[in-house]
């Protein structure tokens, strides 16, 4: 298991696994996950979206990834833990999954900039060759920047979904000395993490739970 950089000043667990990870320690499955945006209160109800939050101690949540960013958040409402899973590939991000997970939580009286976020190993910019389309997708988004893309070496783009991520939580009012994320490539360390890319049909688990 690989945690996080950074550990929220409240009582919260939350790490990645990895390929030698423990399958007692993961969540049970309850999302039918589609490269969308929906975001759910966590249930015991199997549902279709692509991201849960919950306020209940105890409740294990998380999503299953091998290549996306696993999206993990966690603060306070009215002094009161709240954690959310998010799953995060290209189509995801550009529709807007982080966005939708920081309004979650600042319906609920949150504040963006109290929230503690990690994004988890997912294929990194080395390896991750986009047609233009998602580069176009991605450029529509108001946090774009032009260097979280580049070219590759057989000169088509490359993307940087961690870096876009990044840059939307910022745009979003998130404050950056309250990020965990971890930039391991799933593709560079195939040994130690599923990908799909790499052609493996494993996945491994972004996963957070209240103490």
């Amino acid at each position: 298991m690989i945690l996080p950089s950074i550990q929220p000043p409240f009582p919260i667990a939350w790490g990645f696994s990895t390929r030698r990870s423990d399958p007692s320690e993961l969540p049970t499955k309850l999302l039918t996950q589609v490269h969308g945006c929906r975001i759910w209160e966590a249930s015991d109800t199997l549902r279709e979206g692509d991201g849960h939050w919950t306020q209940e101690a105890g409740r294990r949540i998380g999503v299953r990834v091998a290549d996306c960013v696993p999206v993990l958040l966690a603060g306070l409402v009215s002094g009161r833990p709240w954690v959310a899973a998010l799953h995060a590939g290209w189509r995801g991000a550009t529709a807007g999954i982080l966005r939708n997970g920081v309004w979650q939580f600042t319906e609920l009286g949150g504040i963006s900039h109290d929230l503690y976020f990690a994004f988890g190993p997912c294929i990194q910019s080395c390896h991750f060759e986009v047609g233009p389309e998602v580069v176009e997708s991605a450029k529509r988004d108001s946090a774009w920047r032009d260097d979280l893309a580049s070219e590759g070496q057989g000169g088509k783009p490359h993307l940087d979904l961690h870096g876009l991520l990044l840059a939307q939580a910022i745009d979003l009012g998130l404050d950056s000395k309250k990020d965990g994320s971890v930039r391991l490539c799933t593709l560079c360390e195939r040994d130690m993490f599923h990908s799909y890319r790499g052609g493996d049909s494993g996945r491994q688990w972004g996963w957070v739970e209240i103490l």
